[in-house]
């Protein structure tokens, strides 16, 4: 297919593009580094002429260096900007990167373990909050046009330098002045698998979609850690064994929509390291 992917240039970007080139996808990237801003909606409606599928990366990661102003600015006009040019091009499909934080994950205490797609959002953060409010745009926009959007949710993205601090962390530490992070990673490799496989999979009309390691990172049984960091949290299914390590973000929407499966995790950590 040919593809146009947004943020190609970024550290997801590059691994997502080579994922799908080695799919034998045709694509044509579009960054700002490359003087291509997602803000310019005629720029990004040119560039997705001629395409079949649009794979919007492109985005401000976080709020620790940006401006509230420019997160939203970036994030939300951006998708739009992506969403209406889809529109304007006859693109079948796209596909965005969200993020687990658009469930508020790291500003308080989840619902009930493990996490899953149907929890309750309701992001405060300006990062989160852009992208739960842009998962709602495509939710919006698939009802009004019929094209298909899929909102995928990676938790922390981990590539070989990040699996070497986590390692030399005793256990993944909560994050400043917010709830602890459910010790939820994902390897980029399999990130990139996964856009790759929403390019081509069944069309599921809007879908958003939790990306997340099969188990949690730490060295001692997931019930230990739940009790530690999330006392007062119920099992929405029932506590697994008392030995089990599964991760406390269920990803079955990703494998049951993308025939999507990690390859990566704690106990590899990543393929990079021994334990």
């Amino acid at each position: 297919m040919r593809v146009l992917l947004t943020g190609d240039q970024g550290l997801l970007g590059q691994a997502v593009r080579a994922e799908l080139e080695a799919s034998g996808h045709d694509v044509r990237g579009f960054d700002l580094a490359a003087g291509q801003d997602v803000r310019d909606a005629e720029a990004v409606a040119d560039a997705a002429q001629g395409h079949e599928v649009i794979v919007h990366l492109a985005g401000l990661p976080g709020d620790r260096e940006e401006r509230p102003d420019q997160v939203m600015a970036v994030n939300l006009l951006g998708t739009w900007n992506v969403l209406l040019a889809a529109r304007r091009a006859g693109v079948g499909r796209v596909v965005y990167c969200s993020s687990g934080k658009a469930l508020g994950m790291l500003e308080r205490d989840p619902e009930y373990l493990p996490v899953d797609d149907s929890h309750p959002g309701r992001p405060s953060r300006p990062y989160a909050l852009s992208k739960w409010l842009a998962e709602e745009m495509c939710e919006a926009f698939t009802h009004e046009t019929g094209i298909a959007t899929l909102c995928l949710r990676p938790v922390f993205v981990a590539d070989e330098p990040a699996w070497r601090s986590l390692v030399e962390a005793e256990e993944l530490p909560p994050a400043r002045g917010t709830s602890w992070h459910l010790g939820a990673v994902v390897d980029v490799r399999d990130v990139a698998a996964a856009f790759a496989a929403a390019v081509g999979c069944a069309d599921p009309g809007h879908a958003r979609l939790l990306l997340c390691a099969d188990e949690v990172a730490s060295d001692r049984p997931v019930v230990e850690v739940a009790r530690a960091h999330l006392p007062a949290v119920a099992w929405r299914t029932g506590a697994p064994g008392r030995d089990g390590r599964s991760a406390l973000v269920d990803c079955a929407a990703a494998r049951e929509v993308l025939g999507w499966q990690p390859k990566f995790g704690w106990r590899d950590r990543g393929g990079y390291l021994t334990p």
